[in-house]
């Protein structure tokens, strides 16, 4: 498929690259360091509250411990990478962990090519910052396409929110100082990718067709979406 001149790249890298599985594997011990993946991962699941069988989506999936997570609970679990490493290390993760049937596939928000209404849930964590607002929207209109009519949106992702009256200078240097162990690559985020503001990430979903659920805001710098496509 010819793509138009003006198609974002979703393929090019933004943050952080890996050139080997053992610097994938290095990275995933580090999130693991000052995050609760797991507890995590249950959150979502019960969160969105599926029935078992039900076809959920990981955009974004990284080391894959969501994909892998919803796979071992009885999910029709597929996952969707810019990074053909990372798919190669989610696939010998769920090997190692006895878990089969994951659906990969090497594509991104922009460029993932499921059927219309093919997934009961989509779920991504950190990921959507990689896209400009304008493009955001293109990939959520995407995400509303291959869900079923009201099937689900978990979207976690670095979303500034400064309350009234503060620079939004503070909360950037407050993100950079809440993960000190990897602050060089929080800086690095800050400064050259796109995380946007509450107010435009809410306009962009309520405009790409869901209804916002509920928010979560465990800090200024980070939102968790729970959304709902519209029936319309």
């Amino acid at each position: 498929m010819t793509l138009p001149d003006w198609q974002w790249n979703e393929m090019r890298q933004v943050g952080t690259d890996y050139n080997d599985l053992a610097e994938v594997e290095a990275y995933d011990k580090r999130m693991a360091a000052f995050r609760n993946v797991d507890e995590e991962n249950r959150q979502i699941l019960e969160t969105m509250k599926l029935p078992v069988g039900s076809a959920v989506l990981e955009i974004g999936c990284g080391t894959g411990r969501f994909v892998r997570a919803a796979a071992a609970a009885g999910f029709r679990a597929s996952a969707v990478d810019v990074s053909a490493l990372m798919l190669e290390y989610v696939e010998e993760m769920a090997t190692i962990d006895g878990v089969s049937g994951i659906v990969l596939e090497h594509a991104g928000f922009l460029t993932m090519d499921f059927p219309d209404e093919r997934f009961d849930a989509v779920v991504s964590g950190a990921a959507l910052h990689h896209l400009p607002d304008a493009w955001k929207y293109v990939a959520l209109r995407n995400i509303a396409r291959v869900l079923k009519t009201e099937g689900q949106l978990l979207l976690r992702d670095v979303v500034f929110a400064p309350s009234a009256g503060k620079p939004p200078e503070e909360c950037f240097e407050q993100f950079c100082g809440a993960i000190l162990q990897i602050r060089e690559e929080a800086a690095r985020h800050v400064a050259a990718e796109y995380s946007t503001y509450d107010w435009i990430m809410e306009g962009l979903l309520t405009r790409s067709g869901f209804d916002i659920l509920s928010v979560v805001s465990p800090a200024e710098w980070f939102r968790i979406y729970h959304c709902r496509k519209q029936n319309r």
